[in-house]
C-alpha cells in the first residue's frame, strides 16, 4: 500500500532509518491503545511499537490527495524543544479512507486537562513558578515558529518563512512532564496541533477563513475578516496566561453580548439553520475583549468596564469561589504586553520571550534566594539549640 514518510534531520539516534525508526511501517508493526482526542481536524490516537514498546501519538485525518498543510509545516521545521515533534506521515493508513501523522507522546495529556486535575488538588490555583514556566515555553514555541529564533540563533534565521498557529488554546499545549516539583513549576510543555497553521503572507493572512477558536480571538479580529496574524499568536499565549491565572480568558462572557442584542434585537444576528456550536462560536467572536490583571489582590474589585451595563456574573462568581492570587508586577508586565488591544503596540515574539525570559531569571534568583536564606535560618536555629 502506497504511503509517504518524512523524518526530522535531528531524531533519536537509533531513528536513522526507516526500519529502526517506532513510527516505521505503522501500523502493520504498531498496537492501538485508546483514543486520546477527537476534534474538527481528526482524532488523536494512543498506537504502541510493538517491536520497541515506544508509544506513539498518530493524528488519524480525512484521507485527500492534497498534501495536508500541517505535514507539510512540521516536516520542514527544524527540531524545537517545545514544538511537538513530527515522525512521519503515512497515507490510506490505518484505513482507505484515512490518513496518520505520526507525532511524539506526550503522556500527561494537554494544557485544558491539566487545570482540571489542579482543580481537584488545590481548586485550580497555579504558583507563580508554574505560570512563569508555560508562559516562556510558549513564548519560545511562538518565537521559533514567527522568527526561527532558538538557543543556536538567538537573532532568528535569514529567510525564515513565518509560521502562525492561528489555534492556540490550552487543548493544543501538550504536557510532556508535569516536573518533579510539587507546584509543577518544571513542567514541560510543547505547541501542538498545526491543523489550522499556515505560512504567513500579510497580503493573505488567512487565506482559508480558518475559524479556529474564536473564544481566543484577540479584539482586532472580526467575524467577517479572520485576518489570524503573528499578533493573534502572541495574544493567545497571554490569554492562556490569563485564564490560568483566573479561571477565564480576557473576554466578556459570550451570554453577556447574546442577551443584550436580544434585549434590543427581535431577530438573531446570523441564519436560524446555523449549528448551535456555530452560533456559540458567533457570541464569542463578537463579544468584548477585557483583560483583568493578575497582580491584583484577591479581594481587590475588578477595574469597571464602560461596556458592561451590569456585572459579568460568570466572572464574579468564579472570583467568589476561586479567588485568584497576587501574582507579581513583572507577570503582570509581560502578560499585559502581549495582551495589548492594538496589534500594532502587542509585542513581538521574539521581543516577548526576552521580556519573559529575563523576569523569570530574576524570579528564579529571588526564589533560590528565598530557600537559601530559609536554610541558614533552621541551620543557625539548630546550632542555637546545640549550645
Amino acid at each position: 500500500m502506497p504511503f509517504h514518510i518524512h523524518w526530522h534531520r535531528k531524531l533519536h539516534v537509533s531513528w536513522v532509518s526507516e526500519t529502526s525508526s517506532p513510527a516505521a511501517h505503522f501500523p502493520a508493526k504498531h498496537k492501538f491503545d485508546r483514543q486520546l482526542q477527537s476534534g474538527s481536524e481528526g482524532d488523536v490516537q494512543q498506537w504502541t511499537h510493538k517491536a520497541t514498546g515506544t508509544t506513539l501519538a498518530v493524528k488519524v485525518i480525512k484521507y485527500t490527495k492534497l498534501f495536508p498543510s500541517e505535514v507539510q509545516i512540521l516536516r520542514h521545521l527544524p527540531p524545537h524543544g517545545c514544538i511537538i515533534q513530527y515522525l512521519g506521515y503515512y497515507e490510506k493508513q490505518p484505513s482507505p479512507e484515512k490518513s496518520s501523522i505520526i507525532l511524539e507522546y506526550c503522556p500527561e495529556g494537554d494544557l485544558f486537562t491539566l487545570i482540571d486535575r489542579m482543580r481537584e488538588r488545590n481548586g485550580g490555583i497555579f504558583s507563580e513558578g508554574f505560570m512563569w514556566s508555560v508562559y516562556s515555553q510558549l513564548a519560545a514555541a511562538l518565537a521559533f515558529l514567527h522568527e526561527g529564533i532558538d538557543t543556536q540563533n538567538p537573532l532568528g534565521r535569514d529567510n525564515w518563512r513565518p509560521v502562525v498557529h492561528r489555534d492556540i488554546k490550552t487543548e493544543n499545549v501538550l504536557v510532556r512532564s508535569v516536573g518533579g516539583k510539587d507546584d509543577w513549576s518544571d513542567i514541560d510543555v510543547k505547541l501542538g496541533d498545526y491543523g489550522m497553521a499556515g505560512y504567513y503572507d500579510p497580503a493573505h493572512p488567512n487565506p482559508l477563513g480558518q475559524i479556529g477558536t474564536a473564544h481566543n480571538w484577540p479584539p482586532e479580529i472580526s467575524w467577517e475578516t479572520k485576518g489570524l496574524s503573528p499578533a493573534s499568536d502572541v495574544w493567545g499565549i497571554a490569554a492562556i496566561l490569563h485564564e490560568l491565572a483566573h479561571g477565564f480568558g480576557p473576554v466578556v462572557s459570550p451570554g453577556v453580548t447574546e442577551k443584550k442584542w436580544f434585549a434590543e434585537n427581535i431577530w438573531a444576528p446570523y441564519p436560524d439553520y446555523w449549528l448551535p456550536v456555530l452560533k456559540m462560536s458567533y457570541w464569542e467572536a463578537t463579544t468584548p475583549r477585557r483583560v483583568i490583571p493578575v497582580n491584583l489582590k484577591p479581594e481587590a474589585p475588578l477595574p469597571t468596564d464602560p461596556r458592561l451595563d451590569e456585572p459579568d456574573e460568570r466572572v464574579e462568581r468564579c472570583r467568589k469561589h476561586r479567588p485568584s492570587p497576587k501574582y507579581s508586577d513583572a507577570l503582570n508586565d509581560c502578560m499585559m504586553m502581549a495582551l495589548r488591544t492594538d496589534p500594532q503596540e502587542r509585542a513581538g515574539a521574539g521581543v516577548l520571550l526576552s521580556e519573559i525570559e529575563e523576569a523569570h531569571a530574576e524570579f528564579l534568583f529571588q526564589d533560590l534566594k528565598i530557600e537559601h536564606d530559609c536554610e541558614t535560618e533552621v541551620d543557625g536555629n539548630e546550632s542555637d539549640g546545640q549550645d
